[in-house]
């Protein structure tokens, strides 16, 4: 299953209605991003973490609010909140840092 695309004027009201959420930050010109995309998508899924994605490139103003360590990087928000940022690209990592999330 593809992760739903998120705009400017859809991401807070996913943020606002789900307990937990993960958002993939990207950018289309980015091969890190197409390559990463996938494999946070299927480790998010087994982790039981719904997963969003988000071209910030195309959508400026969640870019202008959130200070991204670089791209691609996952961001976890909880009731509505940001809880941390993660730029990575293996799986080991993002998967410690799904793991941190659940805590």
């Amino acid at each position: 299953m593809a992760m739903t695309e998120l705009t400017d004027d859809t991401i807070f009201g996913v943020i606002e209605s789900e307990p937990v959420v993960l958002i993939d930050f990207y950018a289309s010109w980015c091969g890190s991003c197409r390559v990463a995309g996938p494999m946070f998508e299927r480790v998010a899924t087994e982790e039981g973490f719904k997963i969003f994605k988000i071209d910030v490139e195309k959508n400026p103003k969640i870019k202008e609010m959130l200070e991204l360590p670089g791209l691609p990087s996952v961001g976890c928000f909880k009731n509505g909140e940001p809880v941390d940022l993660v730029n990575v690209t293996k799986e080991e990592a993002f998967r410690e840092f799904v793991q941190k999330m659940k805590a």
